[in-house]
């Protein structure tokens, strides 16, 4: 980016007149750069990440987890599980659920 803005300055000041230069904002010119630097920047962010922390996503596929829901379909098959082989209060119920 400093490098571009070095030149635009350089070209600027040899060619005076400015009016001939494409674009004056620089934007257009430095958008492709920044999505690929963002892009390289994310990946090595998500590396160390994966070294530091040691997630496993196989486990996190195992579980079944849902976005769309505050329980996996692992507890969900517990809760139903737990609802068929006794008979219990509304109360206990809810605090398996709640566990």
């Amino acid at each position: 980016m400093y490098s571009f803005q070095i030149v635009a300055v350089v070209y600027d000041d040899v060619y005076l007149n400015s009016q001939y230069f494409a674009d004056t904002d620089q934007l257009i010119y430095l958008a492709p750069f920044f999505i690929l630097i963002l892009s390289v920047v994310y990946l090595i962010r998500i590396k160390i990440f994966d070294r530091i922390y040691g997630i496993d996503l196989s486990e996190i596929e195992q579980e079944n987890i849902s976005p769309f829901s505050s329980l996996s379909d692992k507890d969900y098959q517990e809760v139903k599980e737990f609802r068929k082989t006794q008979s219990s209060t509304a109360a206990e119920e809810d605090y398996y659920v709640k566990l």
